[in-house]
């Protein structure tokens, strides 16, 4: 019998790079596709990712700018009245009806000869007139008297009634201040989220702050004012018109009356036991 003859290597069929027996039989090309299948899906996910980052920048651009609020209205009108040293005081506010504000006047002074060595002594102030006043449909109105009337009948200042009793030399400014406020007192956080459901805010100059960080709303008017002029009848002196209405607290009070009538006889005699109340121990 004959041997079966080998056939050639070079006659034995190739196998394909890319066939399943091909991979098996290469474990580490195995590996670099693994490798590079996952770098792709990192890549993948990071444009994926940088395309949703730039969207929602540009998403949060528009909402600003369509969310961006129209401004609330705390405006302020100072006229002089008809009767000299009054002025009326007017104004729009975007505030819940019912809203109290405080309306001032004031008139700065400055220090001729000031009791402290200081070399820029700050100016002092004084309160002519104030009020209080609500607000109606956002609008608010009233009055106030910078007038007042001294013992002699001369119309005058708040300050110039006291000027003598201080014994200061002060140089008043030639104008005045006049302030619509908001107190701190009132919950100002609570309004600005009643406005921000109408898309409305109010502006950054409006909003003040204390000493102790509460927020409050105020603005105001500068107004040229002349000091005043004229006299007038005398008017007597009121209770409220010494010491706030205290008095002169320094001057000793009589005694009231006694409206109790004792007995005090000549010579007291008694044959009574002695009472528990009239022994001292």
């Amino acid at each position: 019998m004959l041997p079966l003859a080998r056939p050639h290597p070079a006659a034995q069929p190739l196998v394909n790079a890319t066939s399943p027996s091909f991979l098996v039989m290469n474990p580490n090309f195995e590996t670099i596709l693994a490798n590079w299948r996952l770098l792709r899906s990192l890549v993948t996910c990071c444009l994926v990712l940088a395309i949703a980052a730039s969207c929602t920048s540009a998403r949060s651009l528009v909402w600003r700018t369509q969310t961006s609020r129209a401004k609330a209205n705390l405006e302020i009108q100072v006229a002089p009245a008809a009767k000299p040293g009054q002025y009326t005081l007017s104004g729009t506010a975007d505030l819940p009806k019912g809203t109290e504000l405080t309306v001032i006047a004031v008139r700065y002074l400055h220090l001729s000869q000031s009791p402290f060595k200081t070399v820029d002594p700050k100016p002092t102030y004084s309160i002519l007139a104030y009020d209080t006043v609500n607000v109606e449909g956002n609008r608010w109105q009233t009055q106030l008297e910078l007038w007042r009337v001294a013992p002699s009948g001369q119309f005058q200042e708040a300050w110039q009634l006291t000027e003598p009793d201080l014994a200061l030399a002060v140089e008043p400014e030639a104008q005045v201040v006049f302030l619509a406020t908001l107190a701190p007192i009132h919950d100002l956080q609570a309004i600005e989220q009643q406005l921000a459901r109408r898309d409305r805010q109010f502006a950054s100059r409006f909003v003040q702050t204390t000493a102790e960080g509460n927020r409050y709303l105020q603005t105001g008017q500068v107004l040229a004012v002349n000091l005043p002029t004229g006299t007038t009848t005398p008017v007597a002196t009121r209770a409220e018109d010494i010491n706030g209405g205290w008095g002169n607290r320094f001057l000793d009070l009589p005694d009231p009356p006694n409206t109790r009538q004792l007995e005090f006889p000549d010579q007291r005699q008694t044959n009574a036991p002695v009472a528990r109340e009239e022994l001292l121990y």
